[in-house]
């Protein structure tokens, strides 16, 4: 029983697995970008104002000052720290309006400190004090550059404490600027990758929903088909999927999967029926013999000589069964695809050995043997077990062929071409249309349909052959009889390189 999608089911993950990851991916970008937006806005315009204060102050005319310029300005701003106007003179010598130029340049608000006091600025003292506030105590003791963010009346301010030497004297010129901008620049950025979010996620939902549903439904196609084809109904039509991706790419791996299937049930369905079929009759016939056996043993004087003979043929019809299962579990074989041997083999040998296991049969029957061989050793490659047992097939059908007094010839042929080894016989020969159904399973020509075969042994070794790389062939001939040759790939040399030759 097949289960059923869950409640998401395909579509609701691959749309969620998009969601999320556009999500995520935000998240990250979010908190790479705008969190440290704020403060690396801040720490950059306090960059600019130390570039800009600290680089003008060096190229300036501070450093040009005298003492008496310093204290001028000192005495006038404490002159005036009274009146009405803010405590700074109005009547700006020489340092002072140095700082007031420096001051607009900047943008900023510039002090000049002699520690611990307050002697110039361009504007109201930081924070509304004449104190030096703790950035110019340090730049006094460090000699160095001191950053800081403080608080104004409306926004952020930055400073700076940029250290100087007038007349011999060390100073401190502190300059303080509004960051008003950076606020305002951090919204923008923010709302700006809010609206660019939002039309990320909505792209992908506009992109997913549609491409999950596609691909869904190519694969409910699939299933259903699948389905079909595991409940055993009738031939299942794989749909055309043409897409280059990995579901067309199953698709048609599954349809190639079930035409071979329905290739296989096929044939397993004829070789079940065929099987049947040819297992029935010689069985039959044996059963009839042993009744008639029986008859003849069960009276009160026997029938001695025929009993031998119905012996004689159930023995025959044994023998017939018995070949019948070899073969049938040689097919099996072969249709399991069981891996054969690649190894050299000398078709001389091999083919001597199989023509002394008929010699004791040809005799019987009247038939001689003959094989036409060569001083030169005929090496082929291929398994041993395999090319003996065609050998066997071709003889024994040449032996049921060939008429009392025939000879049977074996050839080989061993060149620059692959290695061959033929069998001829002096029978009735093959029919031009029955030359390639020989080879087909349980198939057998006119001139044989009375044989004891089944007619598989040519089936069972043009298989075998090609298993081996080899092919199995019915050489046209003129006159009476039937020439068979098995060609295999050639060794030409037997020594410890040939048997690495090949390896299937």
């Amino acid at each position: 029983m097949l289960g059923r999608p869950g409640a998401l089911g395909l579509r609701g993950r691959i749309v969620g697995a998009l969601l999320v990851t556009t999500v995520a991916t935000l998240a990250v970008a979010a908190l790479a970008l705008l969190s440290p937006l704020e403060r690396q806005l801040r720490n950059e315009a306090q960059s600019t104002l130390v570039t800009e204060v600290g680089s003008k102050a060096e190229r300036g005319t501070f450093t040009q000052l005298t003492q008496d310029d310093i204290a001028d300005a000192n005495t006038a701003a404490k002159s005036t720290a009274s009146t009405s106007a803010g405590g700074v003179a109005t009547a700006r010598n020489r340092a002072a309006q140095d700082v007031d130029v420096l001051g607009e340049r900047a943008g900023a608000t510039i002090s000049l400190y002699a520690y611990p006091e307050l002697l110039i600025a361009s504007d109201a003292p930081p924070n509304g004090s004449a104190k030096s506030p703790s950035e110019v105590t340090t730049a006094f003791q460090t000699g160095r550059t001191v950053r800081s963010f403080g608080s104004g009346a409306q926004s952020d301010v930055a400073q700076v404490a940029v250290p100087l030497n007038i007349g011999g004297r060390p100073y401190v010129l502190v300059a303080s600027r509004p960051i008003t901008e950076i606020p305002g620049a951090v919204h923008v950025v923010r709302t700006a990758f809010i609206y660019a979010a939002l039309a990320g996620i909505a792209l992908t939902l506009i992109l997913g929903i549609p491409l999950s549903a596609t691909l869904l439904r190519r694969l409910q196609r699939l299933r259903i088909a699948a389905v079909r084809l595991a409940q055993g109904g009738p031939p299942v039509e794989v749909p055309i999927d043409r897409a280059g991706d990995e579901v067309g790419d199953l698709t048609r791996t599954f349809a190639i999967m079930q035409r071979r299937l329905a290739q296989q049930e096929e044939a397993r369905r004829a070789f079940v029926s065929t099987a049947s079929h040819e297992l029935r009759t010689p069985l039959a016939s044996l059963h009839g013999m042993l009744e008639l056996l029986d008859d003849d043993l069960r009276g009160p004087s026997p029938d001695l000589p025929d009993a031998r003979r119905l012996l004689a043929r159930a023995r025959a019809q044994s023998r017939r069964l018995g070949r019948l299962a070899g073969d049938l579990l040689d097919l099996s074989r072969l249709d399991a695809e069981v891996e054969l041997r690649s190894e050299p083999v000398e078709l001389g040998e091999l083919s001597r050995a199989v023509l002394a296991e008929f010699e004791p049969g040809n005799v019987e029957r009247g038939v001689s043997s003959r094989l036409e061989d060569s001083a030169t050793p005929c090496w082929a490659l291929g398994d041993p077990g395999s090319v003996a047992q065609i050998l066997r097939i071709l003889v024994d059908n040449a032996v049921q062929m060939t008429a009392p007094g025939s000879e049977i010839r074996v050839s080989l042929v061993a060149g620059e071409g692959p290695a061959a080894v033929s069998v001829s016989d002096h029978g009735p020969g093959v029919a031009p249309e029955e030359r390639e159904l020989i080879f087909k399973r349980f198939h057998r020509g006119r001139e044989t349909a009375g044989s004891a075969g089944f007619g598989l042994g040519l089936a069972i070794g043009r298989e075998l052959a090609e298993r081996m790389s080899g092919e199995l062939v019915l050489e046209d001939a003129d006159g009476p009889g039937a020439t068979f040759t098995l060609r295999l790939p050639a060794v030409h040399a037997r020594d410890e390189d040939a048997e690495a030759v090949r390896v299937n």
